[in-house]
């Protein structure tokens, strides 16, 4: 059943798992719809990308 109104704490919890396994269409959707209407959500998903970012920069520095 796919579940197009999701929760903060849903919302949370989609994007910390999307950093260990690929996101089901579902997901996905959900996500994207939640994001329209919950600016701290989105500013959430962009602080975890960022931090996403700068680890992949820094293990990238630590094995030069």
């Amino acid at each position: 059943m796919i579940k197009l109104k999701i929760t903060c704490r849903e919302a949370t919890e989609i994007i910390l798992k999307a950093e260990d396994r690929s996101m089901p269409l579902a997901e996905r959707l959900s996500l994207r719809l939640h994001h329209r209407i919950c600016g701290n959500c989105r500013r959430f998903a962009r602080q975890v990308e960022l931090m996403r970012q700068a680890s992949a920069r820094w293990r990238h520095y630590s094995e030069d």
